[in-house]
Parts: structure tokens; sequence; C-alpha cells
């Protein structure tokens, strides 16, 4: 179950205008069936004596809902509507209205919202049922009004934590799919205004998604703060705003596209901070990722296909050894913080990125999909990213560093063997992941985890290539290993293609997209 909770500050201010919206046809005609399943005042539900829906039924009700905060006169600044929408996962069918109810008139008293024993009086509030959401969710809509009876106002302080308790006991109580517990993990998404607004415009995603893509590709090759910002300034879609100290030192980095425009900014642009994209992507943050693992990208001298053939196969084998790290943690069910799992993880996101640009180029696939899915798996509970990383996911990212510098590889080396080696191995690897966020609790990160291996198995390069019969390249890896790793890969789903568009740009280019 999942509870979605109005940010502090961000709280409604027009009661009738909520109930409207919940009672109306919705954005999409989504809403159907529109009834009241809970309430403060069981009179206004079926049966009661204001359950008829006569001429103004909602303004009265919308009037009862504010009467303690109007006759209390009492005015919130941050606003008195508390809107929460309470929904289960399509495969636990519907819940009905008795049900609905009873978990309504629970949340409200374990949120605080209802009389204590005190003498407080309670909020008052409605629970609205308007029928499945558009992805086929069994859903309620909570709106409260933060004002008590007795004028006082409710406490909402660490109400996120304590809906995610709530919603994990009513999992455990109901036997509903199990969801994670709250470890800061999620990602920072786009809001309802900037979807909107893709969809109108020609931009195939909203503006966040393709710069955190575009800003992630850039840290993963970055060593420094001086290379970020100088690979970001490359990217022709891009404006790019650094700050740095005294001793030029970067302290915080902003991301526009060229395309996206707004009136009310001063110069017409949409920016975002790095922590607005993703909470890795801050200038701190990224200042003490390239401070852990810095390094030169290994290069030397060599071009062509000798260097294509010595890159995959450091990174082959790189990723070889985080795969053997994480599954002696999974065999010895080792989830503590200073494991080095999460060290790992995170250094994989750097990988799948630089396999993607290196195979498919700026071309969208299973590959670039698999990016975009891995994000939430990268992420460290409770502390975005490690504080230190182990040595196994410093070489990790360093061969991953190689692989980015080294741009687009020749086709014969994309085809070849080095890197259908490195693409199961990566296969491999996430799939280990998995297995270890599991273990640790983490079910939504091992869910994604494993919907980024069927994506990378479903990749061409790989397809009819299976490892027990082909050429894993010329990193030496055991033959039990390549046995387990042909198991471990006819394990993982088939996934569909789906299309992921990205934002078009010049022939040519090697950095015009993000992957």
């Amino acid at each position: 179950m999942i509870a979605k909770a109005p940010a502090k500050g961000k709280y409604g201010a027009d009661t009738y205008g909520l109930l409207r919206y919940l009672f109306g046809p919705g954005k999409q005609n989504e809403h159907t069936n529109p009834h009241l399943v809970a309430s403060w005042d069981p009179e206004w539900l079926s049966g009661g004596i204001f359950a008829a829906r006569r001429r103004g039924w909602m303004a009265r009700l919308a009037r009862e809902i504010d009467a303690p905060m109007t006759g209390h006169d009492v005015t919130l600044p941050g606003g008195h509507v508390y809107h929460v929408a309470l929904s289960i996962p399509r495969q636990d069918g519907e819940l009905g209205d008795g049900r609905w109810r009873e978990l309504a008139e629970d949340a409200v008293a374990r949120l605080g919202f209802s009389p204590d024993g005190e003498g407080r009086a309670g909020c008052r509030w409605v629970a609205v049922h308007h029928g499945l959401s558009k992805d086929g969710n069994d859903h309620i809509h909570l709106a409260v009004n933060l004002v008590r009876g007795d004028g006082t106002v409710a406490d909402t302080y660490r109400d996120w934590p304590r809906w995610r308790q709530w919603c994990l006991d009513v999992e455990q109580r109901l036997g509903l799919t199990p969801t994670s517990p709250a470890n800061k993990t999620a990602a920072v998404r786009p809001t309802r205004a900037e979807v909107e607004k893709a969809a109108r415009g020609p931009q195939p995603r909203p503006s966040r998604d393709f710069l955190r893509l575009v800003v992630r590709a850039a840290a993963a090759e970055a060593a420094t703060a001086a290379e970020f910002v100088e690979l970001l300034e490359r990217e022709p879609l891009v404006s790019v705003h650094a700050r740095w100290d005294s001793e030029n030192r970067l302290t915080g980095c902003r991301v526009a596209l060229f395309a996206d425009l707004s009136a009310s900014s001063e110069d017409g642009r949409v920016w975002f901070g790095g922590s607005r994209l993703a909470h890795d992507l801050s200038a701190p943050k990224l200042m003490h990722r390239w401070a852990s693992t810095r390094g030169p990208a290994d290069l030397n001298d060599t071009t062509g296909l000798s260097r294509d053939a010595r890159v995959l196969d450091t990174a082959a084998e790189a990723t070889h050894s985080a795969h053997l790290y994480v599954k002696a943690l999974v065999e010895a069910e080792d989830t503590s913080a200073g494991s080095g799992g999460d060290d790992i993880a995170h250094a994989a996101a750097d990988m799948l990125i630089a396999v993607s640009k290196a195979i498919d180029g700026p071309v969208s696939g299973p590959l670039s999909d698999a990016v975009a899915a891995y994000e939430w798996v990268a992420v460290a509970p409770h502390r975005v990213q490690p504080v230190r990383w182990k040595s196994v996911a410093v070489e990790l990212r360093r061969a991953a560093r190689s692989l980015l510098k080294a741009g687009v590889l020749s086709r014969r080396a994309r085809t070849g063997p080095g890197a259908v080696a490195l693409v199961l191995a990566l296969v491999a690897l996430v799939a280990e992941i998995a297995a270890w966020r599991e273990q640790a609790g983490q079910l939504r990160q091992a869910a994604e985890a494993r919907r980024a291996a069927g994506l990378l198995s479903s990749h061409s390069v790989v397809q009819g290539q299976r490892p027990s019969t082909a050429q894993l390249g010329s990193f030496k890896m055991p033959s039990p290993e390549r046995a387990a790793l042909a198991r471990r890969l006819n394990q993982q789903p088939r996934a569909s293609r789906p299309a992921i568009g990205g934002h078009e740009q010049a022939r040519g280019s090697d950095r015009g997209r993000a992957r």
C-alpha cells in the first residue's frame, strides 16, 4: 500500500475545490461512481440524514468540514486542507467500501487527526472512493481539515514516516503486496505540471527526467568538477550554470534545456539544480564521489580495435569481480551497511551508462531502458550514496570511466565477443544485486534490478549467444563461473522493448543524449 501525502507547506486552501475535483469526472474521465466511504460524521454516509445529494450538498459538506476553522477564526498560511491518496497495487484487486472505511478510520486515528485521550476534539475529514485509477489501482482520497474542533492545529511533524509505517502494518495485516520501508531511495519525480507540459510539447518526456540522465552520464565520465562542467557544456541541448568558491571548488551546478521555457523565470528558462534531479547529483555528493574514486581513465595511446578490445576486457573483468563480491555477500547473507553491496550497486550504475553509450550510442533501446530502470537500485538507503567505496567498487567505476572515454565503439567491437562478455557479466552482476537488495528487504529496488537485468539480456548483442557456447572474451573467467552465468541469465525474464524516446539532436554528436 502506498500513501501519497502532501509535502510540508504545500497543503491546500480550498476544501470545496478539492471536493469538486474528487466528485467530478477527473482529468481523463477516470472518476466513476464517486462516493463517500468514510467520514468524521457517519450521517454523511449512505443511509445517513445528509446522504441525499440535494442541491448544494457539496458546498454544505465543505462548510461543515471547515466549520471549526471558520468558527475559531483560524488561518493557516501553509494551507489547511491535508489531502492524501491511499492506494493498493492492481494485483491486490479491490478492497470494497467496508474495508476502506475501516482503513480510513484507522489511518485518521494513527496519524493523530481523531479525538485524543486529553480531551482535544478531532479534525473533520472525509474519504472518497471514485473507482480505479487509470492504471487499475484501487484507492481512496482522504481530505482532512487540519484545524481541530477546539481551534488547535493537528501535528503533521514527520507524517511521511508515520504513513509509511502504517502502510507496512496494513500490508502485513491484510496480506497485501509488500512494499519497501521508508529508506530515502525514492527518485525525485517530475511534477504533474511538468508531465502535462511534456505531453503538450515536442519533447517526449519531462525535462527533469532527460536532464537527470544527461547529468548522471557526465558525472560518471568525469573525474573532476571542471571536467564535469566541461562535459555538460558540450551538450547541444543543455544550458549550464556552475558556481565556484574562492578556492575554485564546485559549490553548485544547475542545468536547463534551451527548448524548455517559462514566463515566470528571470531568463525564461526552467533551471534544475543537481539535488532537484536526484539526491546523489548535488555538488557535495558529486565532489565526494570523485574524491573517493579519483584516477585517470587508462587509455594510453592505443587506438581503434586494440583500444576497444582492451577497454571492453577491463570493464568485463571489473564487472565480473564485482559480481563475485556481491555473490559472496548473498551467500553469507551479509546486508550490513559496510558490507560493500551499496558501493557496488552505486558504481554499477556508471557501468550501465558506459555500456549503453559504448554499444548503442545515441540510439534508444534495451540498454538505455536498463539505465533508467536501474536508477532506483543504485541509491543507498538512508545515505543516498556510500560514504566510502570498497576497492572492487572503485575499480568498477574506473573501468566504466575508461569505457565512457572511449566513446561509441566500432561496429566490430560492439558486436564481438568482448561486448558479449561484458553485457553477460553485467546481467549477472545486476541479477546478483537484485538478490542482495531482496535479502535486505529493499523490495522495490530488487524488482527494478530484475527489470534492468531482463532488459540487458534482451539486447541483440547477447540474443542467441549464450555463455556456454559463445566465447566470453579474452579475460579469464573460470569454467564453473561461465556455467553459473549461463544459468543466471536463463533465469532472467525476457523483457519487452519499450520505446522510451529521447530528445533529438544534431547527427554526429556523441554527447547529445544521456543514457
